[in-house]
C-alpha cells in the first residue's frame, strides 16, 4: 500500500468501506452531496483513493461532532480553499524571497553610506531627512535611530 500514490483511485467501494468503517450506501450519499469524488472507470465503478479514505474518516469524525451533511459540505469546502490559499502563500512567499534578501541588501548598504557619510564629517542631507535625525529601517523593516 505505500507504493501507492496516495491520490491514486485503487480502492473499490466495498474495500473504501471496510476501511473506512462506513457502509457503501452511505458512501453513495456522500458522493451524491459532493463531499466525496471518487474517480469513475470507464464502465462507472467507484475507485477510491487513500485521500478518498481519509476525507471519510474526516466526515465520520464531523459527523460525531453533531454536524449534519450540509453543515459538513461547508466545513470541507473551507478546508480545500484553505490548503489551496496555503499552498498558493508558499509560493509566493519561496518566489519573493530573492527580493526580500535584495531589499534587506539594500537596506544595509543605505546604512553604512550614512554611516561613511557621518565618519566624513557630511550628515545626510536627503531631502527626507533634512532637519531630522537620522534614522534608518533595520532588516526587518523597524526604525533605528
Amino acid at each position: 500500500m505505500s507504493d501507492v500514490d496516495s491520490g491514486h483511485a485503487v480502492y473499490s467501494i466495498s474495500v473504501a468501506s471496510e476501511l473506512s468503517g462506513v457502509d457503501p450506501q452511505m458512501l453513495r450519499t456522500y458522493e451524491q452531496r459532493g463531499l466525496v469524488r471518487p474517480f469513475r472507470t470507464g464502465g462507472g465503478t467507484r475507485r477510491y483513493s487513500r485521500d478518498d479514505i481519509d476525507r471519510i474518516a474526516d466526515i465520520t469524525t464531523l459527523l460525531s461532532e453533531g454536524l449534519n451533511l450540509a453543515g459538513i459540505g461547508h466545513v470541507l469546502k473551507l478546508r480545500d480553499k484553505t490548503n489551496v490559499l496555503a499552498t498558493e502563500l508558499s509560493e509566493l512567499q519561496a518566489a519573493s524571497e530573492p527580493d526580500r534578501q535584495e531589499l534587506r541588501r539594500l537596506r544595509r548598504e543605505n546604512h553604512d553610506l550614512k554611516a561613511e557619510l557621518v565618519r566624513r564629517g557630511r550628515p545626510d542631507t536627503s531631502p527626507t531627512q533634512r532637519g531630522k535625525p537620522s534614522a534608518s529601517r533595520s532588516d526587518d523593516g523597524s526604525l533605528e535611530g
